[in-house]
């Protein structure tokens, strides 16, 4: 079984616009492998073997919340079709602006949902910043998994302040308890090397979602290879990867008694499935 933790589609209506505007602020520095609809998105799984794919929805706006949780509602009910209910996870979001974030977080858990996604560029907060902290309280007392946009973000190349290494950190020593999973082979991309080490000690998961494979490759090439086994979980932030070059690149660069556990055991234990 493949899983693939950390996945995006858009609806029909709006994912050409929304392909388009990221492609432009990435300006060349990553191109899509799809056109950002569900039934693509399906299509690419089929054909590249994976089973599942958590959907991770990002709100960028306060008042986004109720589309996406409608969505999210309406993939798992099957009303966007048998494939999507089989074979996506939808992680919803909401903004930490939101005025009425506490009682969205709360609906989600009681909804059943596993988990939630956040990005603190799109969403223009910092992981660090105690007035957030509260938010992430709430999720680790719901025993929501949190998927975090981490590191290096290629439409933002000049900006580090908000998910580095170092705001992870701080964030999970501040609220103990959180299940935290740090995108981007930890955030490591744009920093010194070693610095995601400390999030060893705090029982940070990271994931392999990493774009610019050219970028820092040295120390993405040895967190991949060398973060403990139960903690990495297979990733490609697509439609940014191509899933069949994501799972070779892990398969290259990680030992084969790795792979059950990192291509499904661990998301499988986190997603309860």
């Amino acid at each position: 079984m493949i899983i693939d933790f950390h996945s995006h589609n858009f609806p029909d209506v709006i994912a050409p616009r929304a392909i388009a505007g990221m492609c432009r602020a990435l300006e060349g520095r990553a191109t899509a492998c799809a056109d950002g609809t569900l039934s693509n998105h399906l299509d690419h799984m089929d054909h590249a073997g994976i089973d599942k794919a958590v959907l991770c929805q990002i709100a960028t706006k306060p008042t986004q919340f109720g589309v996406l949780m409608r969505t999210a509602e309406a993939i798992r009910a099957g009303e966007l079709g048998e494939r999507a209910q089989r074979k996506l996870i939808p992680f919803p979001s909401v903004h930490p602006d939101d005025p009425e974030l506490m009682a969205h977080l709360e609906e989600i858990a009681a909804k059943g949902f596993k988990g939630i996604k956040f990005h603190p560029y799109y969403q223009d907060f910092l992981l660090d910043d105690p007035a957030r902290w509260p938010m992430f309280r709430k999720i680790a007392d719901l025993g929501l998994v949190v998927e975090c946009h981490c590191g290096l973000d290629l439409g933002y190349p000049t900006r580090f302040d908000a998910c580095g290494p170092k705001e992870v950190a701080t964030l999970l020593r501040n609220v103990p308890g959180l299940t935290f999973v740090a995108a981007h082979l930890g955030g490591c991309s744009g920093y010194g090397p070693h610095a995601t080490d400390e999030l060893l000690e705090l029982g940070c998961y990271i994931d392999t979602s990493a774009l610019a494979r050219d970028f820092c490759r040295d120390e993405q090439l040895r967190l991949l290879n060398s973060w403990p086994t139960d903690r990495i979980l297979f990733a490609t932030d697509f439609p940014w990867n191509v899933y069949s070059e994501s799972i070779r690149w892990v398969r290259e660069f990680r030992d084969p008694a790795d792979w059950d556990a990192l291509f499904s055991g661990n998301a499988c234990r986190l997603l309860g499935l």
